[in-house]
């Protein structure tokens, strides 16, 4: 199988200041609940609709070209914000025949996954998601108890929200500690955001 450049290179060549702010490394730190909640331009709760990507010019490079993909959302529901309908997710990455690009710290986005996505700077963005992959969390049905539980990047549950500034391993860690505790449900994940937005928009009055 053929592959593309491996993407610590296309992140010197893809320098597309109108398109990307390159403010994103490969290394990225989760940003803690406030910052996940604040920096987003909206939070939604949906499900993959569909994936296409294709070959396009870099025009940081005249000559070049990249695979980029369009993630469509079925939003199922809005949490912050006024996304466009529909809501179409612009990332760099995805696959061409047997030509595939990767970036590292990015989230992989699959057909009918439902999640909640942090979305902040669509079509500005290399991977429009507050910290790349921690603004992602996917919602997946406990086969032992039926009950939807939100995931973590490494696909650990998320047992409180503040866990979300973590590296992962801690995260599992404290979740351990928690031996009576449930993991959060899409519900109570979105609770608690909006519980985050209005106690901010009380301090702004204050």
């Amino acid at each position: 199988m053929k592959r593309c450049p491996p993407p610590t290179r296309w992140l010197a060549l893809l320098v597309l200041p109108l398109l990307f702010t390159w403010a994103q490394a490969t290394t990225v730190i989760a940003p803690s609940f406030d910052r996940l909640v604040d920096g987003s331009d909206y939070i939604v709760r949906g499900t993959v609709k569909s994936i296409a990507s294709e070959w396009r010019d870099n025009p940081a490079k005249p000559g070049s070209r990249y695979i980029g993909s369009r993630v469509e959302l079925d939003v199922s529901e809005v949490i912050k914000g006024s996304p466009p309908a529909p809501l179409v997710l612009e990332v760099v990455g995805g696959k061409v025949g047997d030509e595939e690009l990767t970036v590292d710290g990015a989230p992989r986005f699959v057909v009918g996954q439902e999640t909640v996505l942090f979305v902040k700077g669509n079509g500005r963005l290399i991977v429009p998601l507050v910290g790349m992959m921690h603004g992602k969390y996917d919602v997946r049905k406990n086969k032992k108890t039926g009950r939807a539980e939100i995931l973590r990047s490494d696909g650990q549950p998320l047992f409180h929200e503040q866990e979300v500034v973590l590296p992962t391993a801690s995260a599992k860690a404290s979740a351990l500690n928690q031996t009576k505790a449930l993991p959060l449900s899409p519900d109570e994940f979105a609770t608690r955001i909006r519980k985050n937005l209005s106690s901010r928009n009380r301090e702004t009055l204050e």
